[in-house]
């Protein structure tokens, strides 16, 4: 089977998805969510005998949790993106024995063994390929369209099915 080679650009709002999706299923983000239903729940239970400074205190506390981790990554990505590796595209290479990852802003490129992949996911419009369970390279869909669907053969070819999540 050939190499496949593709480059794409990741983009902050690439970037700040992918956060988002990570930390609204970590308990981080669970507890966020739980915590701001939980106070507004309280704020209408207890309204008529709340004093006027609870009333207001209440939904705003709520409005923190629900807005302190979006806010947040946010801040964190427009940072991240400043970084060398965002500054360019990055050219992946399916090789016999991994993915090859190349940049301009580094001499040497980086390959990742077929067997050290975590695992392979698609995920809304991306392909997502984790090298542990919280990292990935994020590959825009629509950047590789010409060559996503030689890719996924390649990938399922090398690598073993309970590691896919392949939609």
């Amino acid at each position: 089977m050939n190499n496949i080679k593709f480059s794409v650009k990741i983009s902050e709002r690439d970037l700040y998805r992918f956060n988002l999706f990570h930390t609204y299923r970590s308990s981080q983000g669970i507890l966020s969510v739980v915590l701001f239903v939980l106070l507004i729940a309280v704020w209408i239970m207890r309204f008529p005998v709340l004093s006027p400074i609870y009333r207001l205190f209440y939904p705003l506390i709520a409005v923190i949790f629900l807005l302190y981790i979006p806010m947040s990554l946010k801040l964190r990505v427009k940072n991240q993106m400043m970084q060398d590796v965002f500054q360019h595209p990055l050219t992946y290479e399916l090789i016999e024995t991994g993915i090859k990852v190349s940049s301009p802003a580094s001499e040497e490129p980086a390959e990742l063994p077929w067997e050290y992949i975590y695992k392979i996911a698609t995920w809304k419009e991306y392909l997502l390929v984790y090298s542990n369970r919280v990292n990935a390279y994020i590959v825009p869909k629509e950047e590789i369209k010409d060559v996503y669907p030689q890719a996924i053969d390649y990938i399922k070819n090398h690598v073993e099915d309970y590691k896919l999540q392949i939609k």
